[in-house]
């Protein structure tokens, strides 16, 4: 299950094309991504962790809302078009 939330994520995030995407929204947007199987919150991060440390998505928290916002890194945007 891990690779195919991973596989989401990419995705998901190549296709905002570079504008970051607020994680309230990927979480939701992944969770329909993943079907037949909702993946739970907690997959999800568990994914992202490993995403960000393999550096193929950053996150950026704003100090005034404490919102959380990701993005492709180069190296991810590089992966998701392989997954094409």
């Amino acid at each position: 299950m891990k690779p195919r939330i991973k596989r989401s994520i990419l995705s998901v995030l190549q296709a905002c094309d570079g504008v970051p995407m607020p994680e309230t929204a990927l979480f939701a947007a992944v969770q329909l991504h993943v079907q037949p199987e909702r993946p739970s919150d907690g997959d999800i991060v568990d994914a992202l962790k490993d995403i960000e440390n393999q550096r193929y998505a950053a996150a950026l928290t704003d100090e005034l809302t404490s919102e959380r916002t990701w993005t492709l890194t180069a190296k991810g945007t590089h992966k998701a078009r392989q997954m094409r």
